[in-house]
């Protein structure tokens, strides 16, 4: 007698549909670390995207300008020496920035 390898309909259970989560793109985006060049430097760039609890304000070292909290913005540091020379600058000003952290 042939066999049979099909299932009798409605012996199968439904799988429960579960809603799949939304990718947040900017939130991605801001997590990431990447190195950039500029110069004979590289530079490890992180984006802030200024929704932190926290009220801390930054002074950008291109412009000298405040950076209000809640503002977002991006955090560079050498790759080489490390995290230490960490500065905070306004988007626009780090991607005209040429010099090096002190």
């Amino acid at each position: 007698m042939p066999r049979n390898n099909r299932t009798a309909r409605g012996s199968r259970k439904a799988k429960p549909e579960t809603p799949e989560a939304e990718l947040r793109l900017e939130a991605v985006r801001n997590s990431i670390a990447r190195e950039v060049v500029k110069g004979l430097n590289v530079y490890t760039v992180q984006n802030v995207s200024g929704n932190a609890p926290d009220s801390k304000s930054w002074v950008c070292p291109h412009c000298h300008v405040e950076i209000k909290a809640g503002t977002p913005h991006v955090v560079a540091y050498d790759a080489v020496r490390g995290i230490e020379t960490r500065r905070h600058f306004h988007t626009s000003c780090f991607k005209s920035f040429q010099g090096t952290l002190l």
